[in-house]
């Protein structure tokens, strides 16, 4: 017998987490896919359930000397339009789904799906999120880089809660979001890429750049960044195609109902080319 439990604080959510393994539930629109079951019957849920959408210590956003703060009940809605998030983070979620859904589903739960189509697990990955998780046993922070493992798996004990995601001071003056879909919005990714640059001098100062769509999980390498920062704008051209070579052989897309690996390589190729051409140009 599957149970609900409908806890009124994160004290008494952790509580249950400590007892019951449990699927958790803020939104729902990704887990409600997952287990849907034939047109007109319950979800297939296979162990209880824990709700956790209306409580209001899990609600909203705000900023400290640590960043940014996005606790796990705030809706896709509330981050597009809150002016203290990231542009690049409000344009992802802009393009992510229908406003319907954007009302009730939740950034957090978005990563917490582990989908590899999830649009706004990029922009977490690529501005050095850090997820927050509780238990009864304490508190525990897991880089958004680190915490996706693979197709729905995630780096989180069945005892934890997910209260919060943080993003970092992150010093860039420029940024790319890019989605490849079936229309600009509501629809499933075939490619996504998103990518922040600092400029200064015509030499690049930062640079990060992460892919969702292309495999099990987002991807991206650190050693091409370090490798990239401290270059000039010609240095970065004359390297154009090694660049774009090297990205390619970290991404490993596959054949689906959606694309091909053969269309999906040759966006994200495309994509990098377009980004490197938009660090170039944007401070001529």
């Amino acid at each position: 017998m599957v149970n609900k439990y409908i806890p009124t604080s994160t004290h008494e959510a952790l509580d249950i987490l400590s007892k019951h393994d449990c699927y958790i539930l803020a939104g729902g629109s990704d887990l409600m896919v997952v287990k849907k079951n034939v047109a007109g019957a319950l979800p297939k849920f296979d162990k209880d359930v824990l709700y956790v959408s209306h409580i209001e210590e899990m609600k909203g956003i705000y900023k400290d000397e640590k960043g940014l703060h996005i606790k796990a009940g705030t809706t896709m809605d509330e981050v597009e339009h809150s002016e203290l998030v990231p542009t690049l983070l409000r344009k992802a979620v802009s393009e992510l789904a229908s406003t319907n859904i954007r009302h009730f589903a939740t950034l957090v739960g978005n990563i917490a799906n582990a989908s590899p189509a999830g649009d706004t697990i990029v922009v977490d990955v690529v501005l050095d999120a850090v997820l927050k998780l509780e238990s009864v046993e304490g508190e525990r922070f897991v880089k958004a880089e680190d915490f996706v493992l693979g197709v729905r798996k995630i780096d989180r004990k069945p005892n934890e809660l997910i209260t919060e995601i943080i993003f970092p001071e992150v010093d860039y003056n420029g940024e790319l979001w890019f989605k490849v879909g079936s229309r600009k919005a509501d629809s499933i990714s075939k490619v996504m890429m998103a990518g922040i640059y600092k400029i200064c001098r015509k030499t690049l100062e930062n640079f990060a750049l992460v892919f969702g769509s292309v495999s099990i999980k987002p991807v991206r390498s650190h050693e091409l960044e370090n490798e990239l920062k401290g270059m000039s704008f010609d240095d970065v051209l004359k390297n154009k195609k090694y660049i774009v070579e090297e990205y390619a052989k970290l991404i490993k897309p596959i054949d689906d109902q959606r694309s091909t690996a053969e269309y999906r390589l040759t966006v994200a190729k495309n994509m990098i080319g377009k980004f490197i051409d938009q660090i170039v140009k944007g401070d001529k």
